[in-house]
């Protein structure tokens, strides 16, 4: 939200009697009025009288409905410099258009690919006046540089006080393209905002050469994202594992797991299984009447990436006590501790003691051959 402020343009030496400020349409709407024996009132609700000068009109927030023609009126008291005659108020007027402009309120970019043939499409909604639009290409070193001799065509449409702009573009990628940044640039010169909206196309060579990794449960997952806001890439995405009620549950228990990807675009697609089992498509997996811990796994794969996460889910018998049961988006400690000593501790335990019974028997002889 920003100020509006509308100069009367005269400064009056005179001392000020009445000042008016009108909005003019079908009538003249009064905005504000001052007197400065006893009124300073703002007749609409977001209309001040500015602390830059007397005279000055401030509206905040602007809306779009205040564009239009103003009118102020100063009333001031005059004697002609004849301080024994008595004051005349003068009356003196200014008018001025208020124009208001809005920035973008959203930036969409759509596309068709066919081989190394694109067809893209931005759209740039609700700005005023329309805004421009122009495409650029970065390079795998950083470099930005606008796309020459496009092929295109541009709409703008009226939606209802705003404008709509979309453009849409015809470009073939270069043969020796692996990894192409495209992306389309919305500029809206009079409110002094750029908004970038980049899309990667990634050679199907490097897609098919990506390797399957597996992970364990809650490391993060990288994807190269190939959508973004303002000009700042997500560098990676994180795969999100939920479980309803829990990751640990009481015996004979039914669960619902649950993966998500939020910032990841393309949206993946997820396959879940268990054993030897046929796998399951969805976000979804639901598990009915859990009767021992089981670990399941999840594929996540989008055109730029794929991995394979396993999800434990333990029965509340076992004493799992590093597990929560809350969901899991973050790090997670998967260290598996029982209670009670295993066999390499007991070993330890005898080898020592038999060691120092030994250390023992042979003080004992030593001394009793010295003393003999």
């Amino acid at each position: 939200h920003q100020s509006a402020f509308l100069r009367c343009g005269m400064m009056p030496v005179q001392p000020i009697k009445e000042l008016w400020w009108f909005k003019i349409g079908a009538s003249e709407e009064r905005v504000y009025y001052y007197d400065p024996t006893s009124v300073d009132a703002a007749l609409m609700k977001r209309a001040r009288r500015s602390n830059r000068d007397n005279t000055s009109l401030e509206i905040y927030p602007t809306q779009l409905s205040d564009e239009g023609e103003y009118k102020c009126r100063i009333v001031v008291w005059d004697n002609t410099g004849n301080s024994t005659e008595p004051s005349v108020p003068i009356s003196k007027e200014a008018r001025m258009m208020l124009k208001v402009n809005v920035p973008p309120e959203k930036v969409e970019i759509t596309h068709l690919t066919s081989g190394r043939n694109l067809s893209l499409r931005c759209k740039s909604e609700g700005a005023k006046p329309p805004a421009d639009i122009l495409w650029t290409k970065t390079s795998p070193d950083g470099v930005e540089t606008e796309i020459p001799d496009l092929a295109k065509t541009r709409e703008i449409e009226p939606a209802g006080e705003l404008y709509d702009t979309a453009e849409q573009i015809f470009y073939q990628l270069e043969e020796n393209e692996m990894i192409a940044k495209i992306s389309c640039v919305v500029r809206h010169h009079n409110t002094n905002t750029t908004i970038y909206k980049n899309i990667t196309f990634v050679s199907p060579a490097i897609q098919n050469a990506l390797k399957v990794t597996i992970q364990r449960f809650a490391e993060p997952v990288l994807y190269s994202s190939i959508e973004n806001q303002d000009g700042r890439d997500n560098k990676a995405g994180l795969v999100k594992i939920s479980a309803d009620p829990g990751f640990k549950v009481p015996y004979n228990t039914s669960v619902t797991l649950k993966a998500a990807a939020p910032g990841v675009f393309p949206e993946p697609r997820y396959l879940w299984w268990v054993g030897d089992q046929t796998g399951i498509a969805g976000r979804e997996l639901h598990i009915d009447n859990l009767e021992e811990d089981k670990s399941y796994y999840v594929l996540a794969e989008n055109p730029l990436g794929r991995a394979v996460l396993e999800v434990p889910v333990h029965i509340t018998t076992s004493d799992y006590s590093q597990w929560n049961d809350s969901s899991r988006d973050g790090d997670v400690i998967v260290d598996d501790t029982t209670g009670g000593l295993d066999t390499g501790a007991i070993i330890g335990i005898v080898i020592g003691a038999l060691i120092a019974v030994f250390f023992i028997g042979f003080a004992v002889w030593y001394w009793t051959i010295r003393d003999g």
